[in-house]
């Protein structure tokens, strides 16, 4: 064990929370205002061309973990010569890749103009959007790499301080925009500007940070890809497989009960996504740290590492889950803004919670820790068994139960293969029974989890929470809860620093 690593993490760890609160409000601002400027039109079309985005990105085919992991990897045993050609390939083939990109979007141009139905008065304020967006989506390919490099680095905090520079950029940018009535396209030029600086930083810190690092086209090797293209595919699938689980409730339920059970769902839903926000902050910057120790073969810290990451991240959840579960019809009102909740969203919304806790106790540690260090293939069999099963059941259970049982079919294949085929592989990881895991993760927390559970219980009767709840009246009762957690963090942050 370093102090290197860990210090990394925590640090890390802070700045993805710090970026993840920024993202929310931001978000939210950004979201009210072009909702209220923009006409119908012009949202719908920015909308889509977001969603587009969304979808593109899966064509990095898993890259950007084997970028990640690779980095980690020679960093720690100075293979420079197998770093330059592998980065070398991978970034001369996604330069490729964003030109075929630009050249399937010059090629439908027209056609996705006149399918999608726009207005003549928008017509060419959304063609000067679209080249605008998609030469923009070219370069991302490339430039998508460096941050991935970053990753590899354990330098997620410098990621995360561009990030958070562009958000507030962003903002005042939509402000100026509406104030002084700048066209549609620019809009677009100001987003996706914005959301490209963290890529652009990135490649100047790569180089500054890696002085050994080229990238020119002779170095271009495809068999350094090849080698390591098996663990892409995997790394790609078991990505592919969580979108499967995470997004295709809506689809299951628009095309068999019909769309407007979907609002019913969401309202559920959305709080269930929050939580695994504010739950899952430390997971993305455990996979470069994980690389890190076994390319220098230090066992005895990978264990240290998947222990006290499942242990923080149990410390942490099982008394936000139960406040949540308690106070979950005020924080759906919150959210939505509905005067009353329904029992299907009321369900809905228990049932999702359940599987997040679930899934956070189980595997949003091991999993990443597990495909950093050769175990990818268990891991793809368990997530495509996971992912099928989901799937499977939404379908069959949506028809006798409604959105109540597509929430049930993701939380029944998640719990059992998240408690018994994940957790299986986390113990023979870690080389360990259940008995000394257990030992080992939740009884060092009992006391102070305990104790707000127990606080939680005393508020729920002498101090509760109004129907119609303020976001302060929520953050308050949190604080409280949560203070035993706070105070057992701080007398051991020694301990987790290693200092």
């Amino acid at each position: 064990m370093t102090r290197h690593w860990k210090t990394h993490l925590w640090w890390n760890t802070a700045t993805n929370y710090l970026r993840m609160v920024l993202r929310i409000i931001s978000g939210i601002l950004v979201f009210r205002l072009l909702y209220q400027h923009f006409s119908a039109e012009q949202f719908g079309y920015w909308s889509l061309l977001w969603s587009v985005f969304g979808y593109t990105i899966l064509l990095d085919f898993g890259m950007g973990y084997t970028a990640e992991r690779e980095v980690a990897h020679c960093t720690a045993t100075g293979e420079w010569d197998r770093l330059n050609r592998l980065l070398s390939t991978m970034v001369w083939s996604f330069i490729g890749l964003g030109l075929v990109v630009v050249l399937v979007f010059i090629l439908i141009h027209s056609f996705f103009l006149n399918s999608i139905h726009i207005s003549p008065e928008n017509r060419t304020s959304f063609s000067w959007a679209y080249w605008i967006f998609f030469g923009a989506l070219a370069l991302a390919f490339p430039l998508g790499v460096f941050s991935e490099m970053l990753v590899g680095l354990q330098r997620v905090d410098l990621l995360n301080w561009t990030g958070i520079v562009s958000s507030l950029i962003n903002l005042g940018m939509v402000f100026a925009a509406i104030h002084y009535h700048w066209p549609f396209e620019t809009f677009v030029f100001v987003a996706v500007i914005t959301s490209l600086t963290p890529n652009f930083f990135a490649y100047f810190m790569v180089r500054r940070l890696i002085p050994q690092l080229s990238l020119k086209p002779q170095l271009f090797h495809f068999p350094s890809v090849r080698a390591v293209l098996s663990f892409s595919l995997v790394a790609y699938v078991i990505k592919l497989t969580s979108i499967i689980v995470t997004q295709t409730d809506q689809l299951v339920i628009s095309m068999c009960i019909g769309v407007a059970f979907v609002t019913v769902y969401q309202a559920g839903y959305k709080v269930s996504e929050i939580f695994g926000m504010f739950t899952q902050q430390m997971q993305g910057a455990l996979d470069p740290v994980a690389a890190h120790l076994r390319a220098k073969g230090d066992e005895t810290s990978l264990r240290v590492l998947l222990m006290t990451s499942t242990r923080l991240i149990a410390l942490i959840s099982t008394p936000g889950y139960a406040l949540a579960a308690v106070y979950l019809d005020s924080l759906i009102k919150l959210v939505t803004g509905l005067d009353e909740v329904n029992a299907s969203t009321f369900w809905v919304g228990q049932i999702l919670l359940f599987h997040t806790y679930s899934t956070l106790l189980t595997s949003s540690c091991a999993k990443p820790i597990l495909l950093m260090c050769g175990w990818e293939k268990p891991l793809l069999k368990r997530s495509l068994a996971n992912a099928l099963v989901n799937l499977a059941l939404s379908i069959l259970l949506v028809y006798k139960f409604g959105v109540v049982g597509v929430a049930l079919g993701t939380l029944m294949p998640g719990v059992l293969i998240g408690w018994f085929g994940i957790l299986p592989l986390a113990l023979k990881f870690a080389k360990t029974s259940f008995s000394q895991w257990a030992r080992e993760i939740y009884l060092p927390i009992f006391a102070p989890v305990g104790l707000s559970l127990i606080i939680l219980l005393v508020a729920t009767q002498a101090w509760a929470l109004p129907s119609h709840a303020s976001f302060l009246g929520v953050i308050v009762r949190s604080i409280v809860i949560m203070l035993p957690v706070g105070i057992y963090l701080i007398r051991i942050r020694k301990q987790l620093f290693h200092i």
